[in-house]
């Protein structure tokens, strides 16, 4: 009779050090560039370019204006912003709740003043007046 023997070798192949760092650093780059890819694809599906959307949120900011109100028998102060539509009542009562003057006994005892003439009360829309865009320079 005979005897073979056959040697086993390992199915899993030795790897080195440095082979193993190659191919992290090959795998890393590749979630990177996909990445990448995926965020700049993202913008163009949205139908969106990065120019139109600077250009749309200046056309936005271009018509919000400031107001400050201003309760001066108590010093209150409340800001805000406003478009060429809003109307002084709705101020009023906007300025009212934010300084928690919503008693109804109060009614009828507001007027809004441009603050360069205060003796004429306003009133209607707020484009009709000489209105400022708000910016950081005041």
């Amino acid at each position: 009779a005979v005897l073979v023997t056959a040697s086993r070798q390992s199915l899993v192949s030795p790897v080195s050090p440095a082979m193993a760092v190659r191919r992290f650093l090959g795998a890393l780059l590749l979630a990177a560039c996909s990445a990448l890819w995926a965020l700049h694809s993202a913008t163009a599906f949205a139908g969106l370019s990065a120019q139109s959307a600077a250009r749309s949120a200046r056309t936005a900011r271009a018509a919000i204006y400031e107001v400050m109100v201003t309760n001066p028998s108590v010093g209150a102060r409340t800001r805000l912003n406003i478009n060429e539509m809003t109307t002084v009542e709705e101020i009023i009562t906007k300025s009212r709740m934010d300084m928690d003057f919503e008693m109804s006994f109060l009614d009828g005892d507001w007027n809004l003043y441009d603050i360069s003439d205060e003796t004429k009360p306003l009133s209607g829309a707020m484009g009709q007046y000489n209105l400022r865009p708000w910016g950081p320079e005041g």
